[in-house]
């Protein structure tokens, strides 16, 4: 392989991991809401307690 190509196929794998990085992070700061049928959360309020 010359070096051209080389050089074209890391600048392209370098792009692909900074489009998955930004849609990870977009992905990741997303709040899904689910449903709950419980009446209690599930972290306790007070450590310890029942």
């Amino acid at each position: 392989m010359n070096r051209r190509k080389l050089g074209l196929m890391a600048v392209a794998l370098i792009l692909a991991v900074g489009v998955m990085e930004v849609l990870a992070l977009r992905l990741g700061s997303l709040e899904f809401q689910l449903p709950s049928k419980s009446r209690h959360p599930a972290v306790a309020d007070q450590p310890g307690g029942n």
